[in-house]
Formats: C-alpha cells, structure tokens, sequence
C-alpha cells in the first residue's frame, strides 16, 4: 500500500482538532447558533476553520484547499441556518442528530464537488459519509451530556473523534486511490 494510503487516516483524524477551534471562534464571533443571523456567521466560520483543517489534511493543492475550506464554510452556514430556522436553538438529542446529518449532507456536497473536481470518480460517496459521520458526531456530543443550550454551531473533540473516523474510513478505503494520485508529495 502506498505511503500516502498508510497516513491519510492519522493526518485526518488529526485535523479533529478544527472542530472544537473552529467552534470556539465561530461561538465567540458569531454568538450561539440561536438565531437566522448567529448560525449563519458563526457556521461560516466554524466550518472555513474545520475545512481549512481537513483540506491540509488532506494534502490537497492550493486552490483545492481553498475550495474545501469555502464549500465547508457555506455548507456548514447554510445548513446551520436552516435547521434554526425550522427548529429552532437546538436542545435535544433527535435535534442535534437532525442538524448533523442536514450539515453532514450540505458540507458533504460542496466537497464532493472539490472532490469531483480533483478526478475522484466516487465522489457522492462523500455526501452519505459526511451525513452519517456528522449525525454520529452530533449524537455522541449531545449523548455525553454536552450542553446543545449553547448554542455552539460544530459539535466538540469527542464527536469530532467519531465523525473524523467514520468519514478517515471512508477516505482511506474509498476514496483514497484517486485522492493519492492528485495530491502534492509528502
């Protein structure tokens, strides 16, 4: 297997650490995911700081990075924005489930599109990965007892954990001939 293939899943579960950052400044920028307004800022910039992350992660060239980290930020807004528009601050475990998988599936478009763009012939497996791993991560944080009344637009490290492995599977195993043949050497 080549050596790209062997370190993908430890550099992507690396980039776990962009969901609690990218938390924490989209929450004190934007304020909690409470309102139309709050979730779509603080959404954009949670989701531009974790895509940034993966996009590096991911040994992505610059320009596809940079369209990572974009599609990240308007999926991850949009989808924030919606769901608090028909629900509402979210405060309960279903809700916060709900929300991953509607930004999972969102966040999980636009990359797929980088992904397409870069020649990965299975892109739209990215779609259903990101959806799953995002209402996974959701369910876990809500599940350990995290307060959801706070409003924060990603969920923390210990569901990032579970979504960077769920969606690291998919990568290595799926997705990972076409992305070794397009990225940038080690």
């Amino acid at each position: 297997m080549p050596a790209f293939l062997q370190s993908v899943p430890l550099r992507w579960l690396i980039a776990v650490v962009g969901f609690p950052i990218g938390g924490f400044i989209g929450h004190l920028v934007g304020g909690p995911a409470a309102t139309i307004p709050s979730a779509l800022i603080s959404g954009a910039i949670a989701g531009g700081i974790i895509g940034l992350g993966q996009g590096l992660a991911l040994k992505l060239r610059s320009q596809a990075v940079a369209l990572w980290a974009v599609a990240t930020a308007v999926g991850l807004a949009i989808a924030l924005a919606g769901v608090t528009a028909v629900i509402g601050q979210i405060t309960t475990t279903t809700e916060a489930a709900t929300l991953g998988a509607v930004s999972g599936f969102f966040l999980g478009a636009g990359q797929a599109i980088v992904l397409q763009r870069s020649g990965v012939p299975a892109a739209w497996l990215w779609v259903a990965a990101s959806a799953l791993a995002s209402a996974a991560g959701w369910f876990v944080t809500a599940s350990a007892g995290i307060a959801l009344e706070a409003g924060w637009p990603v969920y923390g490290l210990s569901g990032a954990i579970v979504s960077q492995t769920i969606t690291a599977i998919v990568i290595w195993r799926v997705l990972g001939a076409r992305l070794a043949a397009n990225a940038t050497p080690a």
